[in-house]
């Protein structure tokens, strides 16, 4: 698992690395600054094939919607919300929703806390719904109109309804790393790190891992291509007794709409 962690985040540092500095200056007058005005608000919408792997294996469509809201120079809004849905011969194969909504206040120009609410539900890995809430502070190591790196952590409490009746609450310590990276002014990429440790039992513990290219085809127009690696060291149980698959993936092509 610690192999997975500094191989996760090896793509995340290279978003620091500046190998070809004199490039990019040369390169800064036309890409757009991706730091957002205030009030200025942003939307989108994915549309694409899903292949996922691990407690389910199909083949769908999945849809995202998210929206980014800069209320202020010291606050910004986030919110993401998307779903997947497959079915077979008429019979439901498959099925995820998710939310996450976030709020950012910047304390000075490399420190800001946050605060931050999530909601899943997805019975093919055991949660007929689960709750996420949690606060913190981060730290931004770059962010630029090129690159933007940041580390955060604090604390998050979750409560979970599981398939078989029962539920779950726990205290978690969070930390997490998110990296943008636009190398062209129609070429980004995204990333983020993931690492909850329960605060009471040192064995369960979970990572998410994700990363996505973005490639702009017309004005409003962008293909993206991500993977998803998730790892929980305690999932929930089957019907049977026995432990869900520890490890679950998602591979996602779609068509992202900004406007």
């Amino acid at each position: 698992m610690k192999k997975f962690i500094f191989a996760a985040m090896i793509p995340m540092l290279l978003l620091g690395a500046d190998p070809m500095e004199n490039d990019f200056n040369d390169l800064q007058k036309s890409i757009d600054d991706h730091r957002m005005k205030p009030g200025e608000f942003r939307q989108h919408i994915e549309i694409g094939y899903l292949g996922t792997s691990g407690n389910s294996d199909t083949q769908t469509v999945h849809g995202l919607y998210g929206n980014d809201y800069q209320w202020s120079d010291r606050t910004d809004l986030h919110f993401r919300a998307d779903a997947y849905y497959a079915s077979s011969q008429g019979d439901t194969t498959d099925e995820r929703y998710r939310a996450y909504g976030i709020a950012n206040h910047t304390l000075s120009d490399r420190w800001y806390d946050y605060l931050e609410a999530a909601y899943l539900r997805d019975p093919y890995q055991g949660y007929d719904a689960q709750y996420n809430g949690g606060l913190g502070m981060g730290y931004k190591i770059f962010d630029t109109s090129e690159k933007l790196l940041k580390i955060r952590g604090g604390y998050q409490y979750r409560w979970a309804d599981l398939t078989d009746g029962s539920s779950e609450d726990y205290h978690y310590l969070k930390m997490g790393l998110n990296g943008n990276y636009y190398f062209t002014p129609k070429n980004t990429i995204e990333s983020e790190l993931n690492f909850l440790d329960d605060l009471e039992e040192t064995n369960n513990y979970e990572t998410v891992f994700r990363i996505a290219l973005k490639s702009q085809i017309v004005d409003r127009l962008s293909l993206k291509v991500s993977f998803e690696l998730k790892y929980d060291n305690t999932p929930p149980l089957n019907d049977d007794g026995t432990e869900k698959e520890k490890t679950d993936t998602t591979t996602t092509v779609g068509v992202v709409y900004d406007f």
